[in-house]
């Protein structure tokens, strides 16, 4: 089973790149609502949302 997960990059006030990892998404949620759920996690910030990726692992054996 694949193991789904966001990196979200941001920009502080300062112009200072981040990137915040959140692991154990649910496979079944869509690249809309997982943007918009990096874009409203950013919302509680002080930074400015720049992208999310959306990373799948899955093993090949």
């Amino acid at each position: 089973m694949a193991k789904i997960s966001l990196e979200i990059e941001t920009t502080s006030g300062s112009g200072r790149k981040n990137t915040t990892n959140v692991s154990y998404i649910n496979p079944q949620a869509t690249n809309d609502k997982l943007r918009q759920f990096a874009q409203m996690l950013v919302a509680l910030t002080n930074d400015t949302y720049e992208r999310v990726t959306k990373i799948t692992k899955e093993s090949v054996i």
